[in-house]
Parts: C-alpha cells; structure tokens; sequence
C-alpha cells in the first residue's frame, strides 16, 4: 500500500529518492496542517509549519534509522510536528515562554489533537481502500447506510438491491475497514 509509512519507504526517502519524499509530503502535510489549524495558526503559519516539520525531518533524513523498540514513527513525526506549532506560537507571542505545568498542558492537548486527527487519516486512507476493494454497488450500499445514515430500505431500493444485501455489504466492509486500519497503523 503506497500511501503507509513502512519500513522500505523510510529507507527511499532516508536515501533520497524524490518519488517517495513526494509522497511522504502527500501524506503527511494534511495531517500537519489540520494540527496547526487546530492551534489556531494562520494559513500561513499552517504551510510555514508543513515547511518546518519536513526540512527537520529532511535534515535528519541522512541519519535517521527507523527503531520500532524506540517508538512508532508517527511518534517521532508528532514531537517534530509538536516542537515546530509551538516555535511559531512563541514566535508569534510578545509573551515569555510558558510556564513548565502549562508547557506539559500543551503537550498533552497537541498529543490528543493529532492522534484524533491520525485516527481521521487512517479512516479517510482505508475507506478509499475499501472504495477500490468493493464493486461499485457494495461500496455505495455501505456508504450510504453507514456514513451517510440512510435508512437501509432507502439504500436497497435506489441501488435495486435487497435489504438483506445492504446489511451484509455493511458487514464485509467493516470487517475490511477493521483489517486495513489495523495494518496502516502498524508503524
């Protein structure tokens, strides 16, 4: 799957391969991005941020060697992410520095934020899996009875399908979303 942070994909963008450095900045400048919008930064300060988090990794890219006993990459990429939101709140502040409890407070806050917003991009990346997975007509059942919160009846009759059918392409899919989450979060 392209769009994972595995193992070999670090080791393209460690290595310099500018196809996947493209796509590790795909993936990850939304993710970034929505943190920063949930500081409250600017849209500027937003791409200032994205800008920040990828030289730090970039510069750290020649040396960085992936260690799961050390923690997932998603962590390291959050505490980069973290450091940066919070520069450009210092930065943008004619205040002092916050106090160590308050400090801890905003550390704690920024680690709830992007795991929420990780948990939405793990979603948002399996349902196009399943998109691709399903045919046309199971995927469109699941999603307008699930994400759309159709009546299951309505569902069935304007894709002239059986009830029965929405429920069980309900069912498959939610064991597969189950499946693709499980792996994409492996890191």
């Amino acid at each position: 799957m392209s769009f994972t942070t595995n193992v070999t994909f670090l080791e393209k963008i460690c290595s310099g391969d500018e196809v996947s450095w493209e796509q590790f900045k795909k993936i990850y400048s939304p993710l970034i991005r929505s943190c920063g919008f949930y500081w409250k930064l600017s849209p500027v300060e937003c791409d200032e941020l994205v800008q920040e988090v990828m030289i730090a990794f970039f510069k750290r890219s020649g040396t960085f060697k992936y260690d799961p006993q050390r923690g997932s990459f998603r962590s390291y990429l959050r505490t980069i992410a973290r450091n940066g939101t919070f520069t450009i709140l210092q930065r943008r502040s004619d205040t002092p520095p916050e106090q160590e409890k308050q400090h801890s407070i905003m550390d704690l806050a920024f680690d709830e934020q992007w795991d929420s917003e990780w948990r939405n991009h793990l979603f948002s990346e399996a349902l196009k899996v399943l998109e691709r997975d399903m045919d046309a007509i199971s995927f469109r059942s699941f999603y307008e009875y699930v994400i759309e919160e159709k009546k299951p009846a309505e569902v069935a009759d304007s894709l002239g399908i059986s009830v029965n059918a929405v429920y069980i392409n309900k069912c498959r899919a939610l064991e597969h979303l189950r499946r693709t989450i499980k792996m994409l979060d492996q890191l």
